[in-house]
């Protein structure tokens, strides 16, 4: 038996690839860049408020909704970065498998 070698060539992007390529990376920079500015602004917030003569402090620990949101926050950022990174190495490689595996990332 024969075995028969396939000839395939590296196909060249085309510009619907590089705009694929392109606008992910800025879709995934500001969704890293707002997840981390919302982190950011729920673990540093701080406020007083006087009422009737009293003072109030008001900080994200002293919620659990709140603390959910700043956790769930920070976990979104981390996922955000690492599927950009995760873009750059695979960006030479951009087949229907690893478009599948960001679409379930994603989710």
């Amino acid at each position: 038996m024969e075995i028969k070698e396939a000839n395939v060539r590296a196909k060249a992007p085309n510009k619907t690839d590089k705009f694929v390529l392109a606008t992910q990376i800025c879709l995934r920079i500001a969704a890293t860049a707002t997840a981390m500015a919302a982190a950011w602004v729920i673990f540093t917030a701080n406020q007083t408020v006087e009422v009737l003569g009293m003072s109030f402090d008001a900080r994200y620990s002293y919620s659990p909704a709140l603390k959910f949101f700043a956790y769930a926050n920070a976990i979104a950022f981390g996922f955000s970065l690492m599927s950009l990174f995760f873009l750059f190495f695979a960006r030479h490689a951009l087949t229907a498998t690893i478009y599948y595996f960001f679409f379930l990332h994603d989710l």
